[in-house]
C-alpha cells in the first residue's frame, strides 16, 4: 500500500477496520503474507522470449501499471494477456504515476488497447477469469467503457463544475467501489482531462481541485 499523501492530495483512504484487523494478524502470524519476486531480467517491448519451448513475443502493455507486459505466441496463436484485457471486468487504471505534463496512464492505456487489433489471436489467457477468443473485440468495449467515464466527469459541469479527485470519484463509482482504487483511477481519468485541455487543477492546501470546461 501507499504511505503518505496521495498525489492528488489528502491521506490515502483507510480500508474498514476488518479488513485493517485482519492484514495486522497476518504480518504477526506470517500467513497470507507475499513478498513480491524481484525481476532476475527486464525485457523490451518486442522483444523473443523462449519459454516453455516456445518463443513468446514481449509485448508492452502499459496502462494498468507502467511496466505491464503481455506474451504472444504468434505460431499457436495463444496472447497472455495478464491484467490488460480481462473477459469480464475491466482493470484498474492506477493514476498514481500521473501528476505531471509528462505521464498520461489513461493514454497510455487506451494505446496499448488499440494495440490488440494488430495481432492474430485464436486464445486468450487472461489474469483473471476464463481464457476467451475475441481479443480486439475485448480490447475495444474496455476502451468504450473509459470514455464512457469520461464522458460521466463531463456530464457532472452543470452541478460539480469543480471538485476534487474523491468528489468526482463519488460521480464515476458506485458507493461500494469507492476508496483507494477509485480515487486513483478517477485521478487518471481528471488528468487524461487536464492533459487534453479539458480541465484545469490548482493546488489549494495541499488538495488539487479541478475545473472543468477550461
Amino acid at each position: 500500500r501507499w504511505h503518505g499523501p496521495t498525489p492528488w492530495g489528502g491521506p490515502h483512504p483507510r480500508p474498514p477496520r476488518k479488513m485493517r484487523l485482519t492484514y495486522a494478524a497476518q504480518q504477526l502470524t506470517g500467513l497470507g503474507t507475499f513478498t513480491p519476486p524481484k525481476p532476475s531480467s527486464r525485457v523490451i517491448d518486442g522483444q523473443i522470449l523462449p519459454l516453455g519451448g516456445r518463443e513468446w513475443v514481449a509485448v508492452h502493455t502499459p496502462g494498468h501499471t507502467v511496466d505491464h507486459l503481455c506474451l504472444l505466441d504468434p505460431v499457436a496463436g495463444t496472447f497472455i494477456s495478464g491484467d490488460h484485457v480481462l473477459p469480464t471486468i475491466t482493470p484498474h487504471i492506477a493514476g498514481h504515476s500521473a501528476g505531471n505534463a509528462l505521464v498520461d496512464p489513461l493514454a497510455q492505456f487506451f494505446s496499448s488497447l488499440e494495440r490488440m487489433h494488430d495481432f492474430d489471436v485464436d486464445l486468450v489467457l487472461p489474469a483473471h477469469g476464463h481464457p476467451f477468443t475475441d481479443l480486439a473485440g475485448r480490447a475495444d468495449h474496455i476502451l468504450e467503457h473509459h470514455h464512457e467515464r469520461l464522458d460521466i466527469i463531463r456530464a457532472a459541469v452543470g452541478d460539480l463544475p469543480e471538485g476534487t479527485v474523491h468528489q468526482y470519484m463519488q460521480r464515476m463509482f458506485r458507493e461500494r467501489s469507492w476508496g483507494d482504487m477509485a480515487e486513483s483511477e478517477t485521478f487518471a481519468h481528471l488528468e487524461h482531462l487536464r492533459l487534453g485541455g479539458e480541465a484545469t487543477a490548482s493546488d489549494r492546501d495541499g488538495v488539487l481541485v479541478y475545473r472543468l470546461g477550461e
